[in-house]
């Protein structure tokens, strides 16, 4: 079995603020996520911190 190293991506839903964590590997540009209060699907990107991503609604 081969391991992938990862990250946390950790983005607040834009819809009810709600903070949601996400383990992406190490790599990723972009991925979507769906906010685990209400249901709303986001597009999540690294933000300038690094654990902290940039969210917006996926349309």
């Amino acid at each position: 079995m081969m391991s992938v190293p990862a990250v946390t991506a950790e983005w607040n839903c834009t819809r009810c603020g709600t903070t949601n964590r996400r383990l992406v590997p190490a790599d990723t540009t972009s991925t979507t996520d769906r906010c685990m209060h209400c249901g709303a699907w986001h597009i999540i990107t690294p933000g300038e911190r690094p654990v902290r991503w940039n969210a917006r609604l996926k349309e």
